[in-house]
C-alpha cells in the first residue's frame, strides 16, 4: 500500500503528529529562561510546599508513598475519576512542579495497570484543535499553559499559598453537563464525537478568564486527545 507524502515536510501525511512539550522544544530554550526562575523563586519560598502538605493529607497511603519517593515533585492539584474508561473511579490526574527540571508536569495514574505516567513524555498527546474549524490559538503545550497562570500569580501566591487551593486547575468531568464550559463559544476538534464527552480532563489556562482545554483518552492508540478548547467564554 503507498503512502502519500508531505513533500514539504518529507513524511507521511497520515501519520499522526503528536506534540512535544514547550519544555522540551529546543526553539524555546532560551525563552523560558525567566520563566523557570519564577517557578523555582516559588517553590524556594516554600510556596509549592505549602500547597503540596495540604494536597497530600487528602490522598490515600498509597499514593502518599509514591510521592514520598518522588522527593522531586511537589503536588500542586489533584482531581480523580475514570479517565482511562476502564469503569474504574480512581484514576487520577495529578499537577506537579519538578524542581529538578524546573517545570510543571501533568501527571496521570492508570489504576487497573497500577502505574502513573507523564503526559507527553510517556503518553502522547495529539492537539486536535489544530485542524479544528474554529477560531482558536493558545500558545504552548498544557502543562506550559498551566504552569504559566501559576507565574501569573506569583506575587499574591508568595502572600497567600493556600489561595491556589481554591481554584480549580484540573478535573475530570462530562462537559456536556458541567455548566463551566459554554460549549457554543468553545471550539471542538473535528476528530471527537460530541454524544459522549463523559471523563475529560480538563485544564484551566487562564485564573483571570474561563478558559480550558480538554483531553479524553484513546484506548486504542492509548493517547490523548485535546479536543476541546474555550477562551474568554463568560
Amino acid at each position: 500500500m503507498l503512502v502519500k507524502t508531505d513533500t514539504a515536510n518529507n513524511k507521511p501525511t497520515n501519520v499522526t503528529d503528536y506534540e512535544i512539550s514547550t519544555y522540551d522544544d529546543a526553539a524555546f530554550v532560551n525563552k523560558l529562561i525567566s520563566h523557570k526562575e519564577s517557578l523555582k523563586q516559588l517553590s524556594d519560598k516554600k510556596v509549592f510546599s505549602i500547597i503540596n502538605d495540604k494536597l497530600t493529607q487528602t490522598l490515600s497511603e498509597k499514593h502518599q508513598e509514591y510521592f514520598k519517593t518522588m522527593v522531586d515533585y511537589e503536588l500542586l492539584s489533584i482531581t480523580k475519576g475514570d479517565l482511562f474508561q476502564a469503569n474504574s473511579v480512581n484514576d487520577y490526574a495529578f499537577m506537579v512542579y519538578d524542581k529538578k527540571n524546573q517545570r510543571v508536569s501533568v501527571l496521570v495514574y492508570n489504576q487497573t495497570t497500577n502505574k502513573y505516567f507523564e503526559l507527553y513524555r510517556d503518553i502522547k498527546v495529539e492537539n486536535g484543535l489544530k485542524t479544528a474549524n474554529c477560531n482558536y490559538y493558545a500558545f504552548g503545550t498544557l502543562d506550559y499553559q498551566l504552569a504559566n497562570e501559576v507565574v501569573y500569580q506569583n506575587e499574591y501566591l508568595i502572600k497567600k499559598p493556600e489561595s491556589y487551593l481554591e481554584s480549580t486547575p484540573c478535573k475530570i468531568t462530562d462537559i456536556l453537563k458541567d455548566k463551566t464550559f459554554i460549549l457554543k463559544s468553545g471550539c471542538f476538534s473535528n476528530k471527537v464525537s460530541k454524544t459522549n464527552l463523559l471523563n475529560s480532563l480538563c485544564i484551566a489556562t487562564s485564573s483571570t478568564y474561563n478558559n480550558w482545554e480538554c483531553l479524553k483518552y484513546d484506548k486504542a492508540s492509548n493517547t490523548f486527545l485535546i479536543f476541546y478548547g474555550q477562551a474568554f467564554a463568560d
